[in-house]
């Protein structure tokens, strides 16, 4: 039985690697540990099919001492620390230090994370990993700081074709197969820079009874729907909706569209894509648009109402509208502004004649007192202070003159040039 294509491609050496030439180029890390025969601790962070594996496994290979390989969903407690405490005793006896391989890192609980601390501490255990996660919410901060964080960069096109080459090539070769050349770019349409499973299809091609010339006509049938790289519990989950979030604030109308149909075409939760939007119209247009809060909570009634697919319609007109939309980041920054400011001078008093006189007390204390109640003058203001005196100067907005925001200033400066009036005639 021929061996799984993927083994048969693995690189041997670690210059063979494709695409990841920051880790195991000539001066890269992985390839000096190797080189300089100097082990490190180390977890590799990437996409699937992107050669965490293969990195692994020949760096391993170049390694001297014991190795134990296990897998984040059947690591064994036990197991890992027996081996931990021999490789304890091995250090001791002959100076070699001991490997272990977990993949799928990010799958360890607390406790099994901690179990290596000490071992790593020491220089007993080398542990190398390989995770699809985010280590930074994946692995505890204890053990993070006790490895080398390496991510791996997606394969490129032109890394991706050149191994499914080899591919076509071996298969070619000693199987005695034909295929047409547009076999390679398909399958890149298909698996993108998950080149694993690439190769996982040509192999499970290689064992069909394709009769002639392989084409693309012919496998169709026998190839995965096309993958959606996308994981809604996982960083592309925040990275797309940062890229959404991003492109509607620099109104890059053909950008925000790309980022939403890629979140919905991968099943994105629609409701939290629409609160993204409604948080938009206050934190990038503000009262540039005031109307842009009122489509996008409209939207989220409209989708409510008629549900998916037809309500994505509501989602593509909110970020259509927010993506032209003025824009205006004056009150975020007012509400950064003021909550540190408040954070800071929390202990400042409230103002005695701004305090409600509940009890007989309170009016006794003199709480209320010398309040000026704005509609019983002419201006609908007075001079009164309604601040602490020690922040009287303070300044918390500012609107910007953008869209219906250049109104919002001539307000601004109307009420602020009535109040310095008012303060001189005092």
């Amino acid at each position: 039985m021929n061996p799984p294509l993927t083994e048969i491609l693995r690189p041997k050496e670690c210059n063979e690697i494709i695409g990841q030439d920051h880790l195991c180029g000539e001066t890269g890390v992985i390839k000096e540990s190797i080189d300089k025969k100097i082990p490190i601790s180390f977890v590799l962070w990437g996409e699937p099919g992107c050669g965490k594996t293969s990195i692994i496994e020949i760096y391993l290979k170049n390694q001297t001492g014991e190795i134990l390989k296990v897998t984040g969903s059947t690591f064994n407690l036990k197991e890992a620390k027996l081996f931990c405490e021999k490789g304890e005793k091995l250090l001791k006896f002959n100076g070699t230090p001991s490997f272990i391989f977990i993949d799928e890192i990010h799958r360890l609980n607390k406790a099994q994370q901690d179990l290596f601390l000490r071992y790593l501490e020491k220089g007993t255990i080398f542990l190398v990993g390989a995770t699809t996660e985010n280590p930074s919410f994946e692995l505890n901060k204890a053990l993070i700081s006790r490895v080398k964080i390496f991510t791996l960069n997606p394969l490129n096109k032109e890394a991706t074709h050149k191994i499914l080459k080899n591919g076509v090539a071996y298969l070619e070769k000693n199987r005695k197969m034909k295929f047409d050349k547009e076999i390679i770019e398909f399958l890149y349409s298909i698996y993108g820079s998950d080149v694993r499973s690439a190769i996982n299809s040509l192999d499970f091609i290689s064992k069909k009874n394709v009769k002639g010339k392989i084409t693309v006509k012919k496998i169709k049938k026998f190839v995965s729907e096309q993958k959606t790289f996308y994981d809604k519990k996982g960083e592309s989950h925040y990275n797309i909706i940062s890229a959404l979030h991003k492109s509607i604030r620099n109104s890059d109308i053909n950008s925000s569209l790309y980022w939403l149909a890629r979140m919905l075409v991968a099943g994105e939760d629609r409701k939290y894509i629409l609160r993204r939007l409604i948080r938009i119209t206050a934190e990038d247009i503000g009262l540039a648009d005031p109307k842009a809060l009122e489509i996008a909570i409209n939207s989220f009634k409209a989708f409510e109402i008629i549900g998916e697919p037809e309500g994505d319609i509501f989602l593509f007109y909110t970020t259509v509208y927010l993506s032209l939309a003025p824009k205006s980041n004056s009150i975020y920054k007012a509400e950064i502004k003021s909550k540190r400011i408040a954070k800071k001078t929390s202990h400042e008093p409230i103002p005695i004649h701004l305090r409600n006189p509940e009890t007989k007390l309170m009016k006794e204390e003199g709480y209320g007192e010398g309040y000026k109640y704005a509609h019983d003058f002419k201006e609908k203001t007075t001079s009164m202070e309604t601040i602490p005196k020690e922040l009287s100067a303070l300044s918390l907005y500012f609107p910007d003159n953008m869209g219906f925001e250049k109104q919002i200033l001539q307000r601004y400066n109307y009420w602020k040039k009535l109040k310095e009036s008012l303060k001189k005639e005092k």
